[in-house]
């Protein structure tokens, strides 16, 4: 019994690092096997005191009407799967599903919650709504009145990340 306490401070330590390891893990897996799609948006809120400068990013596939929704009723807070193919330049929904969905060969899946549910529509959360960017950064993009869009990343579970940031279609660098 005496041996195993010696353990004890390790597994401390070990237990919190596993788990960050299986977070970033995840967030790597999505970036090295997903695939890139090309979302609209639009910024909303800049800067946070405790998080430093991000853009909160606003979605047109984040607001789902009766005619994408079908016969489906969603309530707040539960699981929504989208199908979006490319239209034109950007990425849309499809169709949507409470399970993930079969795809077409042309087809991605996003995996989101629904924050607000209406009876003509619903709005949801994909889990790429914030994007940090360096101290100062934030106002400029969102004073910005330029076309913004988003590289996205979505792997084969309907995960997603936003990869890079775009102005005019040129790629957002930060010094």
């Amino acid at each position: 019994m005496q041996m195993n306490k010696k353990y004890v401070p390790l597994l401390f330590g070990l237990v919190p690092a596993i788990v960050l390891l299986l977070f970033l893990g995840s967030k790597l897996y999505t970036v090295s096997t997903g695939e890139e799609i090309l979302l609209d948006t639009a910024p909303v809120d800049p800067r946070d005191l405790f998080r430093g400068d991000y853009v909160i990013l606003s979605y047109s596939i984040s607001t789902i009407d009766n005619e994408t929704l079908g016969d489906m009723q969603f309530e707040r807070q539960e699981n929504i799967y989208a199908s979006l193919s490319k239209k034109e330049k950007f990425w849309t929904v499809d169709s949507v599903s409470k399970t993930k969905p079969s795809l077409n060969e042309n087809q991605v899946c996003l995996k989101g919650e629904i924050i607000q549910s209406r009876s003509n529509r619903v709005s949801a959360t994909w889990g790429i709504e914030s994007y940090f960017v360096p101290e100062g950064e934030g106002r400029p993009i969102e004073r910005s009145r330029q076309n913004l869009s988003v590289i996205v990343v979505v792997d084969s579970s309907c995960n997603a990340i936003v990869k890079d940031l775009l102005i005019n279609d040129t790629i957002v660098k930060f010094d």
